[in-house]
């Protein structure tokens, strides 16, 4: 197969840079969990509820850039296997999410893992640079959030 060369446009294009490697680490990150029942996106919400017991799926979508739909799908995906429960919010109304025994056992095995492929990134980058490009991202990150309003 011959190999497609990058434009030296899309080279320098910050939002082409980002979906590029956006789509690698998430081919990076399934493939360290792939013989677990859990994803990237699973695990993470999953951290989500774990860290705010009880929170909504509307909470969620307020939170990750996700769509309140796509937040019900793996919500329901991790009752499915065990991981969540719902259950009555606080005031007696709405669904309140509070994460398994199971799905902790399960969120700790997928951070784990997750931790691994964090140092071979910070390994292949050097610790500086590594540092320096998650700080480049959380600021990205905030300005993204303010310009999506």
């Amino acid at each position: 197969m011959p190999k497609v060369e990058r434009t030296f446009e899309d080279a320098g294009r910050v939002g082409h840079l980002l979906w590029e490697t956006s789509a690698r680490s998430q081919l990076l990150g399934e493939a360290a969990l792939a013989d677990t029942p859990l994803t990237p996106t699973t695990a993470g919400v999953l951290d989500v509820i774990a860290a705010n017991p009880g929170t909504s799926i509307a909470d969620i979508a307020r939170v990750l850039p996700t769509s309140q739909q796509g937040i019900s799908r793996t919500v329901a995906r991790l009752q499915e296997l065990g991981f969540l429960e719902r259950g009555l919010g606080a005031r007696g109304y709405g669904v309140a999410l509070h994460v398994t025994e199971a799905g902790e056992a399960a969120r700790r095995e997928a951070g784990e893992r997750q931790l691994a492929l964090e140092r071979r990134l910070r390994d292949a980058l050097g610790h500086d640079e590594h540092a320096r490009l998650a700080e480049a991202l959380d600021r990205l990150r905030i300005v993204l959030e303010d310009l999506s309003g």
